[in-house]
């Protein structure tokens, strides 16, 4: 049995062909599967997505049914409930917002037999006033419809007490999911702010069953719960959600940790404000202590955050989050700003917002994280485990004793308790989003990046501008304004570095250790390096390559040597394709500008200006063969999305490239090659740009720097 999920439109998972029954099942409710393998023969069964609305979901598939000339006889509807709610996807269908979707309601009709069932399984439905809703229900839908009074699921039971007319549809699972299923679809509501009692969010979460979702009521709107007994304890499964009510803050009063979940729970936080939570601990060995001044959670834990802001919260590491070994975490939508996850000194498990333990997985999507401040990760720290974040931003994070201004790395997995860092490899991926404005006190301005064993790590599609890596008061760090990378496989794709600076080497990005190098479709603009390597570092060693493809170094600046690319070492680093243009170097004898040493030549390099023609032996080109001319830029700007220097009319990079190995498509996303010369052939061009007319920027500014907290040095060890 396939389990799809639906999107607006909802997909269908089980299909008789002469099926006269539809099952709706919510994403959200706990152990959701079960309920889908347990639904009998002859029976569709649709899986409601969690993040859009499911009342238009439902619409649109009795809509398909009409329109395909049939009707059901019955809709089974599988969600969590309350007395006159129905939690459907990302939406509530209640009493009072009835009216709004009466329209909607209506349409239902013209799927349903004359006389077909509406059957709803969430807890108390019916109960007290909801035999109103229902009765309402009824009427708009032109349905009978039954309802339960008390608990379904677990600790209560599957018998419909209520019903609006003639029930003639059986349920639609089986006996032995009835009996088995360990969840309940029950919806409890907090009805004050107090700290304890009845009506209280303490008291909801003592109470719920596993698998029940805590909702609020609007009167919350704007409010704010203060703990002034201790921490909230979650030690089952729940889903706590103030969708409607919007402001909703749960503060700790900057005296305790907000929520702690226990144990391998399954808990889901959405549409609320997790702030001023204090843990003030600076043990780096004790978690109860130091970790998570928003929320910890449990080993072999799962935690979600949808909607979510979490703010100015304190520990010793993982200021706002601190997860459990082997945990999974995901945070969607949500917004991190000015927490602190630094009183433990040089911990590697520092991490201003969000700190994880070995083993887990963490999951970044649609996010923001502002001004947060960590010893090691000034956002985010994450340690042996994998990682993506996809669509987010990190802006005017910082660390002040370690590295990592805004992310930091360290192992991409771990097996067991006491494994071995990286035993078993992982990947870290990086797409689509942006580092703006972090600095960090160390390495790493943007990023720190540290791989073992078999790790892979990927960026793409993004963007790192403005970050600074700064040496701390003993004069220790500073390389790798954008990302510093080590030890692990790398693959940057369609990704732009500017208007980084670095305090050493590596001003946009430094790499070395173990790993395998490919960089294709990227811009490195205007970053500058103290030492080497304005544009770049290549410091892994010999035995491993580097590779760049269809990518722009230009305006990159060294104060002593290579103003491009600077290579530590003898490895292989072979450039195609690539642009090289006015990168500068401060040494007093004018040489070595692009590179630090001629590079392998891949064909179809531009540089300019050339190596000096004096006939001094220690300067060089970029590439053996390379063609000398003005490339003719034109300023960074945003297009499509990717910050890029575009090819200007008459540009000796237009139409004079490789085809062997060249990337499909430009860093934009334009289809390569363009005949941008006009001359019948379609040839790819030199550099991350494909010229294809006139130039259109996206109205969006280019990027510029973005003032950062001045960071206040302590003299600690290089990590």
């Amino acid at each position: 049995m396939s389990s799809t999920v639906a999107n607006t439109a909802p997909q269908l998972l089980v299909k008789n062909d002469r099926a006269r029954s539809i099952a709706f099942i919510d994403l959200d409710v706990d152990d959701y599967q079960t309920l889908v393998n347990g639904v009998l023969p002859g029976t569709e069964v649709v899986v409601l997505d969690k993040n859009s609305n499911g009342i238009e979901q439902i619409t649109a598939k009795l809509q398909q049914v009409a329109a395909a000339g049939e009707t059901v006889d019955s809709v089974h509807i599988f969600s969590h409930g309350n007395s006159g709610s129905l939690q459907l996807g990302s939406t509530t269908l209640n009493s009072g917002n009835l009216p709004q979707h009466e329209s909607q309601l209506q349409s239902w009709q013209t799927a349903l037999s004359n006389k077909a069932d509406i059957v709803l399984y969430g807890c108390d439905v019916a109960a007290g006033d909801g035999v109103n809703f229902v009765d309402r229900l009824a009427k708009l839908t032109g349905a009978d419809i039954a309802a339960s009074t008390d608990l379904t699921g677990r600790g209560g039971n599957w018998n419909l007490e209520f019903a609006k007319g003639d029930i003639e549809a059986p349920l639609a699972i089986s006996s032995e999911v009835m009996a088995n299923y360990r969840g309940t679809l029950a919806t409890i509501t907090v009805t004050n702010n107090n700290d304890s009692g009845p009506g209280s969010l303490r008291d909801a979460i003592a109470s719920a069953q596993a698998g029940d979702t805590i909702q609020f009521a609007v009167s919350l709107a704007n409010q704010t719960i203060t703990l002034t007994s201790g921490q909230l304890v979650i030690n089952k499964n729940l889903t706590v959600d103030a969708v409607g009510v919007a402001n909703l803050t749960v503060s700790g009063n900057n005296a305790s940790r907000v929520i702690l979940t226990e144990g391998s729970t399954n808990v889901t936080l959405k549409n609320l404000i997790i702030a001023n939570g204090r843990v003030s601990g600076t043990d780096p060995n004790n978690e109860a202590t130091s970790g998570g001044g928003g929320i910890q959670t449990g080993g072999n834990s799962t935690l979600t955050l949808e909607n979510t802001q979490v703010n100015n919260n304190i520990a010793g590491f993982g200021g706002g989050i601190y997860t459990g070994f082997r945990s999974s975490t995901t945070v969607i939508n949500s917004k991190f700003n000015n927490n602190d996850g630094s009183l433990a000194d040089n911990t590697e498990r520092g991490g201003g917002a969000i700190a994880t333990k070995s083993g887990g997985t963490l999951t970044i999507r649609g996010s923001e994280f502002t001004n947060n401040k960590g010893s090691y990760g000034g956002a985010v720290n994450n340690l042996l485990g994998s990682m993506t974040i996809e669509n987010s931003k990190f802006t005017g994070n910082r660390t002040e004793k370690g590295v990592g201004g805004g992310l930091f790395v360290d192992g991409a997995n771990a097996s067991g308790p006491n494994a071995t860092p990286g035993s078993v490899p992982g990947n870290i991926i990086i797409r689509g989003s942006t580092f703006d404005g972090n600095i960090a006190t160390g390495e790493a301005g943007g990023a720190f990046l540290f791989g073992y064993f078999q790790d892979k790590f990927v960026i793409e599609n993004s963007t790192f501008v403005n970050n600074k890596a700064v040496k701390n008061a003993a004069g220790i760090g500073g390389s790798g304004g954008g990302v510093r990378h080590g030890n692990a496989s790398l693959t940057v794709t369609n990704t732009t570095f500017a208007n980084n600076t670095a305090e050493d080497n590596g001003g946009g990005l430094w790499f070395g250790e173990d790993g395998n190098v490919s960089i294709v479709n990227s811009t490195f603009f205007n970053n500058t390096a103290a030492k080497q390597g304005g544009g770049m570092v290549v410091g892994n060693r010999d035995s491993f390559s580097t590779n760049i493809v269809n990518s722009t170094f230009a305006q990159n600046t060294a104060g002593e040597y290579s103003g491009g690319i600077a290579t530590f070492g003898n490895q292989p680093v072979t450039v195609k394709n690539s642009i090289f243009d006015r990168n500068t170097a401060g040494n007093p004898f004018k040489v070595k500008y692009q590179t630090g040493r001629e590079l392998i030549d891949g064909g179809n390099n531009l540089q300019f200006p050339a190596k000096l023609t004096t006939g001094d032996p220690n300067d060089n080109n970029a590439t053996a063969n390379v063609t000398i001319a003005d490339p003719k830029l034109g300023t960074l700007q945003n297009i499509n999305g990717a910050f890029v220097l575009p090819l200007l009319s008459g540009s000796p990079a237009i139409d004079t490239g490789t085809g062997a190995g060249a990337p499909a498509a430009d860093q934009r996303g334009v289809t390569r090659p363009v005949d941008g010369d006009g001359n019948g052939s379609a040839i790819v061009d030199i550099g991350a740009y494909e010229f294809n007319g006139t130039v259109t920027p996206t109205p969006t500014p280019a990027p510029t720097p973005t003032p950062a907290p001045t960071p206040t040095p302590t003299p600690t060890p290089a990590p």
